[in-house]
């Protein structure tokens, strides 16, 4: 996995933007990001969206929760690291904003809309302001 962005492009593409939220693994990765201070371990926001998913407490899921973990760490997170969006520093398993994050602010509050409608998943209950990903990444 590329850990680190050593080219940053200005803006992502519309088409790229829209296939990076089109699930919802990473949505919720993203809304986790913006909820704590960066950089944060993978395993707090693999909690987030297991939590996010069920919309209940993660302790219930815990197989569930590996699957999320498994799939974020192979699927997810790289085509984030590769997009610029997030930072990813595997030694310290912890995950950063990348350059490229405010580029989907916008969407990002779109689909909040959304996903805050679709059956009652936890969203409803922990608002999300995605605005902070639109700070400079810590690393």
């Amino acid at each position: 996995m590329n850990t680190q962005q050593t080219e940053t492009p200005d803006s992502l593409p519309l088409d790229d933007r829209l296939s990076l939220l089109s699930s919802h693994y990473r949505r919720y990765l993203l809304y986790g990001l913006s909820k704590y201070t960066t950089p944060v371990s993978l395993a707090v926001l693999t909690d987030t969206v297991t939590g996010l998913e069920h919309g209940t407490p993660v302790e219930q899921y815990r197989d569930e929760r590996l699957r999320i973990y498994t799939s974020l760490y192979h699927n997810h997170l790289p085509r984030l690291v590769d997009a610029g969006v997030v930072q990813y520093n595997q030694s310290e398993d912890t995950v950063d904003v990348g350059p490229n994050a405010p580029a989907l602010v916008p969407l990002l509050e779109s689909t909040i809309k959304h996903d805050l409608s679709a059956d009652g998943d936890g969203l409803s209950r922990d608002p999300v302001d995605v605005d902070s990903l639109r700070r400079e990444p810590t690393s």
